[in-house]
């Protein structure tokens, strides 16, 4: 038989309606497979839609599961204090409590909550110390997705490297804002340069 499933619209980052960025959550998921999940994100459009689920490990209050429209997110920042807000907002977050902890795809994640009399005032999540991958001696290829000559990097003398919180990302320093200014992306130049070198997925 059907079931239908509960879901929160929310504006996150914004105290107007209609602006910040847009969350779906599911407060209760409970009997959605993955693919199902996938397919209401990219049903949903948004940036991202949560799913939240029964506790996977001890030391977590729920598990959740955080789809963009295209894959599954381990971590990311405006899910997670989004569906803090809707879960005390209906109530699976008891009002006065200081901290509440989602077990996400990179595991355990605290949140520390502010209450203003039995409103959720404030959220802080504290996520994983930074990661730093090995400097990336192809300053030319690096520069390339960027559409820069390799001294535009150089003249930096910080180092092009994989830098990850949960989800790695490649950091590419320029030297001056002119070279931010004059920088497009050139996507066959970037396919091509990360699979040259040797880094986490990206």
């Amino acid at each position: 038989m059907p079931r239908s499933y509960r879901y929160l619209h929310y504006d996150v980052f914004t105290r107007r309606l209609f602006s910040g960025n847009q969350l779906a959550v599911f407060p209760d998921a409970r009997g959605l497979q993955a693919e199902t999940q996938q397919a209401i994100a990219k049903e949903m459009n948004f940036s991202e839609t949560t799913f939240v689920l029964p506790a996977e490990w001890p030391d977590t209050d729920v598990r959740m599961r955080i789809f963009t429209p295209g894959c599954e997110m381990p971590i990311a920042g405006h899910p997670t204090i989004g569906s803090t807000f809707v879960l005390a907002r209906t109530g699976l977050i008891a009002p006065g409590r200081d901290r509440f902890v989602f077990g996400l795809g990179i595991g355990p994640l605290p949140v520390s909550l502010t209450w203003r009399g039995g409103e959720l005032d404030f959220a802080w999540m504290t996520q994983p110390n930074p990661t730093f991958g090995p400097p990336i001696d192809d300053l030319p290829g690096a520069a390339a997705t960027l559409s820069l000559p390799a001294d535009a990097i150089a003249r930096s003398r910080l180092p092009v490297q994989v830098v990850s919180c949960g989800v790695p990302s490649l950091l590419v320093p320029l030297a001056t804002r002119r070279d931010v200014d004059a920088a497009s992306l050139d996507r066959a130049a970037l396919y091509g340069f990360v699979e040259t070198v040797d880094t986490p997925s990206i």
